[in-house]
């Protein structure tokens, strides 16, 4: 049960609120959130077709593109999520590859975001991730990925993006998630410290999650400041990601691809 208490975000129970331990969740730290070889649902992929689409991008103001190639990405647990892939990335087999990249790391979302997730964007670029609520998707750019890949930080990436997606909208802007804030007093990262009604869910949503479902996997320092620092948010985390149903709610086989 979360905890109604209701203090400044700077102060708990009148003391000074401890202080973050990174500059955001992602890429200020070496921490190995979530692994390649942890457990997923990721079935196949289908090809759909080459369709105009929405493909927002922060370079341009042009909304729509022609020739966008459209995936579907299939899972075990009854979920979809489409892919789509910008034709500046290259030819038919480039948007492809790509699509499996992020194809992949959804597969290992817990089956309740996994749900409400409608699609991913990826355009060719070096620009960092973006995502929108309302339309239930991220943003992704071929250039960045590459390097989260190699700095094995692109399944926090799309975690991070996808909490954003899939649970800022109702739960940033609830009483329940408010309240936990106010109840612990502090912020995990100074990313979430500077924008706490925008980035702090997504923000300790990552450490939340590896911390309840690979304990142990952060190190033992790192978990007892999580433990310390978010107490509250970390119970509002435990009903969403354990308590809520299967973390990965298989089944059977995936949809034709």
């Amino acid at each position: 049960m979360i905890t109604a208490f209701i203090a400044p975000f700077a102060t708990l129970a009148g003391c000074v609120a401890s202080a973050p331990i990174y500059e955001n969740s992602v890429v200020s730290n070496d921490l190995d959130f979530i692994r390649h070889e942890d457990p997923g649902v990721f079935a196949c992929i289908r090809y759909d077709g080459e369709v105009r689409a929405e493909m927002p991008d922060k370079r341009r103001d042009e909304l729509f593109a022609d020739g966008v190639f459209v995936y579907s990405a299939e899972y075990t647990d009854g979920t979809s999520v489409g892919i789509w892939v910008h034709p500046d990335a290259g030819s038919k087999r480039d948007a492809r590859k790509l699509a499996l990249q992020v194809a992949e790391p959804v597969g290992k979302l817990p089956t309740i975001m996994r749900s409400l997730l409608d699609h991913a964007v990826i355009h060719k670029g070096n620009e960092t991730a973006f995502s929108e609520h309302l339309g239930r998707f991220f943003v992704l750019y071929s250039g960045n990925m590459a390097i989260r890949i190699r700095n094995h930080d692109l399944e926090e990436t799309i975690f991070h993006e996808s909490a954003h997606a899939t649970l800022d909208h109702p739960w940033a802007k609830s009483t329940r998630w408010i309240n936990a804030q106010r109840a612990d007093g502090a912020f995990i990262t100074r990313y979430a410290k500077r924008k706490p009604h925008s980035e702090d869910l997504a923000e300790s949503a990552l450490f939340a999650w590896t911390l309840l479902i690979h304990p142990g996997r952060l190190p033992e320092w790192v978990e007892r400041k999580v433990r310390s620092t978010m107490p509250n948010r970390l119970d509002f985390f435990k009903e969403i990601f354990v308590e809520s149903g299967p973390i990965f709610q298989h089944v059977g086989p995936a949809g034709s691809c």
